[in-house]
């Protein structure tokens, strides 16, 4: 599975108070749409000052994020960056790779 780093952010403060309203309960319930076969939620940040935050999440592909974030675009207009991202590990084989192939 890919590895993503998503930033999100609320548009205007109506759909923030309205949205962790519902996170109160989805936490509460047990957050199952935070794991379902082809996506895992790894890290979920809020800065609630600015509406903003971050969720690092590993998916199979844009059917799952899609699964996973557009209820909440929906319900309470948030608007979420989806950038594929690399572990330590991803980065440093790649960048390994692309030294060698410069050596010359």
């Amino acid at each position: 599975m890919q590895l993503y780093n998503v930033t999100w952010q609320f548009p205007e403060i109506e759909g923030q108070k309205a949205a962790y309203a519902k996170l109160i309960d989805y936490m509460a319930s047990g957050a199952e749409a935070d794991c379902f076969d082809g996506f895992e939620l790894i890290s979920r940040t809020h800065c609630p000052q600015t509406g903003s935050g971050v969720v690092i999440c590993k998916a199979r592909g844009t059917k799952e994020l899609f699964k996973h974030f557009a209820p909440w675009r929906a319900m309470f207009g948030v608007e979420f960056d989806m950038q594929p991202a690399f572990s330590d590990e991803e980065v440093c084989e790649c960048h390994k790779e692309l030294f060698e192939s410069m050596v010359g």
